[in-house]
Order: structure tokens, then C-alpha cells, then sequence
């Protein structure tokens, strides 16, 4: 029998076995459409098995099932292999996956969740930085996933709807924190660039992204236009730069919207 589900606010359709023990989903590729395997009461994402590009930035993971519910195992990237492990969360989140890859530095946070474009949710994996997973297989036995981290995920309408957000908070001279130290947890009526952006990012996702597109978009217009306003914090040190007036940061959203606009999914 074939019917159509929602899990998570995905849409899917299931083929449940006339001995009703076993459940399989019929999994067809559709713009990197997103769909789900159930089995007995735990709901597990299936994302269709595409080509990844196979370029020098691929990472390819392979996990096995443990003992405690997590998966275990290890990720080739660039001749080097590391640890990775990934559990589902134990409270609410939007990350479907949490967990951690292992890497020269040290330990990273790896979040494995969806996106929504206009062309429907996509399966995304959060690092350093944002990439669309190009492949996520997962059964009770084990679990695969690759991606290339030479390709960032592109933004969506909700980053365009993050900059409205922030460029609201920032309407004018009165409300500007030109003194940011990056602590949006102060009780003032002031606002900083970063505060503002923090802020409306964590109103649009429900929580802080530090690597939000739009977020991105905003550190690389400061580099690219003003680079001598940086130091460490671009976000930070353009906001506290004297020579930075409003007129300057709303130009900043200008030009990071302008560069959104271009590359939205």
C-alpha cells in the first residue's frame, strides 16, 4: 500500500509490506528531495545516493551501529581519515544528528539537518561551515554520508528574511552598540551589528547559527570592502571601527543581499 506521510514536516511516501512487520520507503531522486525510512518507532532520514563531485575537498563517512544507540566511524578526506560520531538528540533540536569529527586541531561539531529551499527541504551537514550532504544513507546496521567541503550550502529565503530582521534592529543611530564585545546577553537598548544579526538568525532558526549563510555573506562583504577596518573579528572590529558610520552598514546589507540574491536556492 502506498500513501503519502509527513515526518518532520517532510513529505514522503511510505510502502508498507502486506505482512505489516517490515517498512520500506520508495526512494526516487527529485532535486535532492529528501525522504524518510520508518522502522518500528524510530524514524530514521534517507536521502537518495547521488554523485559527489569527487574533487580533492570530498569527504566520505562510514559509521556502524553501537551499542548505546549512536553510530561510530570514520571519514576519508584528503588521504586522511577521522573519527566521526553521531547520535540522535536526546531534546529538541533542529539538528537531526549531533555528533563529532575528529580532526588534526581536535574534535569538531557536526550537526546533520534539514533546509528549506524553494525547491523543497534538502539534508544539510553544519561544520565549520554549511554543505548539502551528497549522499546519507542509514539503516540499523550503519550509516553513510559525503559531502564536498570546497561547495557551501547556498542561502535560502529565510537568510534574505534574517538580514530584514537585523537591518530593522539597526534603523537608526540611537539604538547602535558601537561598542560591541560580542556578549548579545547584556541588558541595554542598544544593538550591535553582530548582536543584531545573532539575534534575528536565532528568531528565524529557533537558535544561534554561528555559520549561518547569512551570516557569511556579511564577514565576506567586510573583507572584501573594507579590510582594513579587520583584525581578528570582522564582524566585531567593523562595528567598533570610529570610521564606520549606519550609512556603512546599511550598505553592508545592501551588498551581502545583492550577493544572496545570486546564489539563493
Amino acid at each position: 500500500m502506498h500513501r503519502d506521510a509527513l515526518v518532520d514536516g517532510v513529505a514522503v511516501q511510505q510502502n508498507h509490506e502486506t505482512s505489516g512487520i517490515q517498512r520500506r520507503t520508495c526512494c526516487t531522486m527529485r532535486r535532492g528531495f529528501t525522504h524518510w525510512v520508518a522502522r518500528g518507532a524510530l524514524v530514521l532520514p534517507m536521502l537518495c545516493v547521488f554523485p559527489t563531485s569527487g574533487s580533492s575537498q570530498s569527504v566520505s563517512c562510514s559509521l556502524s551501529a553501537g551499542d548505546t544507540g549512536s553510530f561510530v566511524g570514520s571519514c576519508e578526506f584528503m588521504a586522511a581519515t577521522r573519527r566521526i560520531e553521531l547520535s540522535r538528540p536526546a531534546d529538541a533540536s533542529d539538528a537531526l544528528w549531533l555528533g563529532t569529527v575528529e580532526g588534526a586541531t581536535g574534535s569538531t561539531p557536526v550537526e546533520i539537518a534539514t533546509y528549506q529551499y524553494s525547491s523543497g527541504p534538502r539534508l544539510i551537514v553544519r561544520t565549520r561551515l554549511w554543505h548539502v550532504l551528497g549522499e546519507f544513507s542509514v539503516s540499523d546496521q550503519g550509516l553513510r554520508l559525503a559531502w564536498d567541503e570546497g561547495i557551501e550550502a547556498p542561502p535560502s529565503q529565510t537568510d534574505l528574511d534574517i538580514f530584514i530582521t537585523a537591518r530593522d534592529l539597526l534603523n537608526e543611530e540611537a539604538r547602535w552598540d558601537r561598542e560591541d564585545d560580542r556578549n548579545c546577553e547584556n541588558d541595554t537598548s542598544l544593538i550591535s551589528l553582530y548582536c543584531a544579526l545573532a539575534r534575528a538568525t536565532a528568531g528565524a532558526m529557533g537558535r544561534y547559527q554561528h555559520r549561518q549563510p547569512a551570516m557569511q555573506a556579511v564577514r565576506r562583504v567586510i573583507a572584501a570592502e573594507w579590510p582594513d577596518r579587520v583584525v581578528d573579528h570582522r564582524l566585531m572590529n567593523f562595528n567598533n571601527d570610529p570610521r564606520t558610520t549606519l550609512a556603512d552598514v546599511h550598505r553592508l546589507f545592501e551588498l551581502a543581499e545583492e550577493s544572496l540574491r545570486r546564489t539563493i536556492g
